[in-house]
């Protein structure tokens, strides 16, 4: 294996903050202007269910025994470190929004699960080159996409389940 690389860790306010910033803008302003398709409750849970699928990822790779990158300017936990984790609410809402406004069905699921990997690959290069995550010890962009694809096959999972044990009352029809 490769030496690990150093990283040159900064601490100002620069490309890094303004990405999360932009991102978490961003995401919530279209989750607030979408057409509403679930209750509260339902909308709130597929928030949490993002921030924390981003948390678990996360943590199960970015600290010992793995610690294969850092987050932000420093390895320490710090407040753009928790926003970044709030940034991922609004990719899990859209995950459940677009599969319930596209009525995805039997093995489109599969395909529906590859192509959200894609779009959190992208938006990881993305993040990386404005420098929210620091790849280190040996690890490298491509290793992400097992992880990506396990946290939707079980997200979708999930968000089937929920959905077929919840009835959803008739105000929120499918296409609106």
């Amino acid at each position: 294996m490769e030496p690990t690389p150093t990283i040159n860790y900064d601490f100002y306010f620069n490309s890094n903050e303004w990405f999360i910033i932009v991102s978490l803008l961003a995401g919530y302003a279209i989750i607030f202007f979408l057409p509403k398709r679930f209750p509260l409750p339902l909308s709130l849970l597929f928030l949490i269910i993002g921030i924390n699928s981003g948390i678990v990822f996360d943590h199960t790779i970015s600290i010992p025994p793995f610690d294969f990158y850092d987050v932000n300017d420093s390895s320490y936990f710090e407040l753009f470190d928790f926003l970044s984790y709030i940034q991922y609410g609004p990719f899990g809402y859209l995950f459940f929004y677009l599969h319930s406004y596209l009525k995805i069905k039997g093995y489109f699921n599969m395909l529906y699960i590859v192509m959200w990997s894609i779009i959190a690959m992208v938006m990881e290069a993305i993040a990386t080159y404005f420098g929210v995550f620091h790849y280190k010890e040996g690890y490298v962009f491509i290793f992400s996409y097992p992880f990506y694809f396990y946290i939707q096959s079980i997200t979708l999972a999930l968000y089937l389940y929920i959905m077929k044990s919840t009835k959803i009352p008739q105000k929120y029809p499918p296409h609106q």
